[in-house]
């Protein structure tokens, strides 16, 4: 992982000295997911907030969904499970109103999964 992350970080560089945002939001994603790998769940969630703020102010739906979805697996992670299902409430709606069919399918499981 530590080569994932030098490479994540080098295309973080060039999207920003580029100017795109979009591609800024997933490399910070992609860092969140690094961090998650290795057990460190406040810096991936520092990353997936950041990712999150960036596709919001670009109204990037699908983005937001992602992210929302992957703040609720860190809070699940960390026994929060009201945070948790928040965020996945968040995603689900979102994935709803995309149509996006097979990530609605994982969300409702995730949320399902805090039932028992």
């Amino acid at each position: 992982m530590i080569k994932a992350e030098q490479h994540y970080k080098k295309s973080l560089s060039i999207h920003e000295a580029l100017g795109r945002k979009e591609g800024i939001a997933n490399q910070y994603g992609n860092l969140g997911k690094v961090y998650q790998s290795r057990g460190d769940m406040n810096k991936a969630e520092q990353q997936y907030k950041k990712s999150l703020n960036i596709h919001e102010a670009i109204g990037c739906t699908v983005g937001m969904a992602k992210q929302y979805s992957n703040l609720g697996l860190v809070h699940r992670l960390c026994g929060d499970v009201e945070n948790a299902g928040k965020y996945w409430q968040q995603a689900l709606e979102l994935f709803m109103e995309i149509g996006a069919s097979p990530m609605v399918k994982q969300v409702q499981g995730f949320l399902k999964s805090l039932e028992k």
